[in-house]
């Protein structure tokens, strides 16, 4: 058999990149779910608590850039040195 054929989906930063982010924002995600949670609004103001832009959107972008920046790191390493 010839090494010619389909190798598979990801690369081995993109891999690299979903496993650090997941394991990064995880624990971010959980604190800013708790602070959500625990925050309380001051009586007779307008309450600004939103799950998706207190806690949601800055996980999000957390882990984008972790993710993005493991996967460039990885894949860069990985063809300098091969």
């Amino acid at each position: 058999m010839s090494n010619q054929g389909y190798q598979g989906g990801t690369t081995l930063g993109g891999r690299w990149g979903c496993v650090s982010a997941a394991f990064l924002a995880t624990p971010l995600f959980i604190f800013l779910m708790i602070g959500d949670a625990l925050g309380d609004c001051i009586p007779d103001e307008p309450c600004r608590k939103g799950f998706l832009l207190n806690v949601v959107l800055p996980t999000a972008i957390f882990a984008l850039a972790i993710g993005g920046g493991v996967r460039a790191l990885i894949n860069r390493w990985k063809r300098d040195g091969s």
